[in-house]
């Protein structure tokens, strides 16, 4: 039995609501909102200039910021490769009832999404620009390629829920994986996750948050 539920945002988007840890996959103020703003705007748009895109996700969840990547790096005719951690993936069945497709942009991208629930753990490509690798693991368990890395989504639960990925030393194991210049973003905006970042090389700013959240935390790593 499926530990989650689907739950409507304000956006009309929807999300999963965690019932073993009492937590949202995305803000209950409009998922599509939130993972555009945090993830796609400040963070994908930001580095649009960079030549191939090698992302990598901390927490896949229903796959909406990949899915939100694949919409925008289509576009942009731009080569990415996408790593995407999550130990505890959804029920398979849940992708199939989640509405984020019959948003206006991602309409053409319904059997991608699809798909990119289809493995758990293997390479997919999803697109003639556009490569998933999923990897069924726990960051802290992972082998990342040093200096590989030029755009990170952390977007793994609260510290409340998930501590262990909130600690210095994860920072500094994601900071080792990225290129110089390279860029993280989060939704988070507490001033220990903003301390953590700037003692494992990164210099951060506070930027506007989504609907909900008053900030949001950019990092580029030097």
């Amino acid at each position: 039995m499926s530990n989650t539920t689907i739950v409507t945002t304000e956006d009309g988007s929807s999300t999963l609501f965690n019932c073993q840890n009492g937590e949202h996959y995305h803000s209950i103020h409009g998922a599509i909102q939130e993972s555009a703003h945090v993830f796609i705007n400040a963070g994908l748009r930001y580095i649009s200039s960079a030549g191939q895109l090698r992302i990598l996700e901390i927490g896949f969840g229903t796959g909406l910021n990949c899915l939100l990547s694949l919409a925008e790096t289509t576009g942009m005719h731009k080569d990415t490769a996408y790593y995407a951690l999550e130990p505890f993936p959804v029920d398979e069945l849940l992708p199939g009832e989640l509405n984020y497709c019959q948003f206006e942009g991602l309409k053409n991208f319904e059997r991608a999404f699809k798909n990119m629930h289809s493995i758990e753990d293997g390479i997919l490509r999803l697109g003639p620009f556009f490569e998933l690798t999923r990897l069924r693991t726990k960051l802290e368990e992972t082998i990342l390629h040093p200096g590989y890395f030029n755009l990170v989504y952390f977007d793994a639960f609260s510290a409340e829920a998930q501590p262990e990925l909130w600690q210095p030393e994860i920072f500094g194991k994601i900071r080792a994986s990225m290129a110089t210049g390279g860029v993280l973003v989060t939704y988070a905006a507490k001033g220990s996750v903003r301390r953590a970042l700037q003692t494992n090389g990164f210099v951060t700013e506070r930027l506007p948050g989504p609907p909900g959240k008053r900030e949001m935390l950019r990092a580029t790593a030097i």
